[in-house]
């Protein structure tokens, strides 16, 4: 977008356990995250229920569920079992534990890592600084982090949260409350991206 800078600073990094996964041949998946694909082993005739349209979009198998987020797997996933949650090391929702306390057999393989980074000096100063920023926070421990990375937050930062559990995060450690999507879906954090964006240059 043109008069647009952008400033790139990862604070999570994905790096696999490398965890042998042994599935039952009768089990079926839960995949929560894109990432959680990348460290799967084939899936090819399995029944698979996600969390997201992208995730569902790269899991291979069959897909027989999409929810929006964890919550929504849990309330709508309804079947017997055996299921195994490939997942990372942090994660949120307890959903091995939500789904066996209504009498579904689930497992849990942590596959990958979220190793914390430092937000770059370059960021830093944007953040702190007065010039406008757009700032997405896409998951409450990015959030967290990058909070914890700030001395204080300029007055003209538009931080969007992905969803309501990424804005506590950001308001137990900041305290402003930042816009927030109503779904927490990809397309439409981008979508208030670009529409922040917008009505920064307008």
């Amino acid at each position: 977008m043109p008069g647009v800078e952008i400033v790139t600073s990862p604070v999570i990094e994905i790096v696999g356990t490398g965890v042998a996964v042994d599935l039952p041949p009768e089990a079926g998946v839960i995949l929560t995250s894109q990432n959680a694909v990348v460290f799967a082993p084939d899936l090819a005739g399995r029944d698979v229920y996600c969390v997201g349209k992208k995730t569902a979009a790269r899991a291979g198998g069959t897909v027989r569920l999409v929810a929006q987020d964890a919550d929504d797997l849990v309330a709508r996933l309804d079947v017997p079992g055996p299921l195994v949650h490939l997942r990372g090391r942090h994660a949120r929702g307890n959903i091995a534990e939500r789904l066996a306390r209504r009498g579904i057999a689930v497992s849990e393989v942590v596959v990958y890592d979220q190793r914390e980074t430092p937000l770059r000096t370059e960021a830093v100063q944007v953040i702190e600084g007065v010039r406008p920023v757009v700032l997405p926070l896409w998951s409450p421990r990015s959030a967290d982090i990058v909070a914890r990375s700030l001395s204080r937050v300029g007055t003209n930062v538009h931080p969007i949260a992905l969803s309501e559990a990424v804005a506590e995060a950001w308001i137990d450690r900041i305290g402003s409350t930042p816009e927030v999507c109503d779904n927490p879906d990809g397309d439409e954090m981008v979508a208030r991206i670009v529409a922040a964006l917008l009505g920064e240059l307008a």
